[in-house]
């Protein structure tokens, strides 16, 4: 099975439909507008990508990011991502715990134990089992591989504080729902959660910024 990252068109087609049954929803949308799609490629940059942005804001993941790319110049081979030691890791901003991490997704990548090119072919719940195999890869890692790199549309990243944000500001909450509630709480949003935890990040940012 062929899976791709959703398009802009796509997100935001997906969010205009929950919007059509969704009556806070839809006056969210007048007011913040709609956002455009995160897409990642499929394969091992994005999950080295995945790996840098954990527990970090946006803006911090993405300096690191841009090191780790001009370090590697594109070539994310896992021989290669093992020769440079844990203080070059920690030149560019990762800990040591990314660089085990790191390391880690490098070794299952070479003993075939990981197999991201089997993704595609697996359902949602084996892919996320797959990938939380990995040391490092708990589920809000996996649930953002999957739904930026493969297009998952029903795959909502509920550990994520962000999200978790947005939908208590939405709905107007007095606590921050927990990751358990908040995957009850948007069942009705089915199968389109990936595109409106898009749109609760997008939410919350412009929420942010008029704060």
């Amino acid at each position: 099975m062929q899976r791709a990252p959703l398009t802009t068109e796509q997100v935001q087609t997906m969010i205009c439909r929950v919007a059509q049954s969704c009556p806070i929803t839809a006056a969210a949308v007048k007011q913040v507008g709609l956002p455009e799609t995160r897409a990642q490629t499929q394969g091992i940059s994005t999950f080295l990508r995945v790996i840098c942005g954990q527990q970090l804001s946006v803006k911090a993941a993405a300096s690191i990011w841009a090191r780790v790319e001009a370090q590697f110049e594109g070539d994310f081979a896992p021989m290669r991502l093992l020769d440079l030691e844990p203080e070059g890791w920690r030149a560019l901003g990762l800990s040591g715990q990314k660089t085990r991490y790191i390391h880690g997704l490098a070794n299952a990548l070479i003993d075939g134990s990981f197999r991201p090119g089997d993704l595609p072919h697996m359902g949602d719940e084996e892919a996320l089992t797959h990938i939380t195999a990995l040391k490092g890869f708990g589920r809000w890692s996996a649930e953002i591989y999957l739904l930026f790199a493969e297009g998952r549309a029903d795959m909502f990243p509920a550990d994520d504080l962000a999200v978790q944000k947005g939908y208590q500001m939405l709905y107007g909450l007095d606590e921050r729902p927990k990751p358990k509630a908040l995957r009850e709480l948007t069942e009705p949003w089915s199968p389109y959660r990936g595109p409106m935890a898009m749109f609760l990040w997008h939410y919350y940012g412009a929420a942010t910024l008029d704060n």
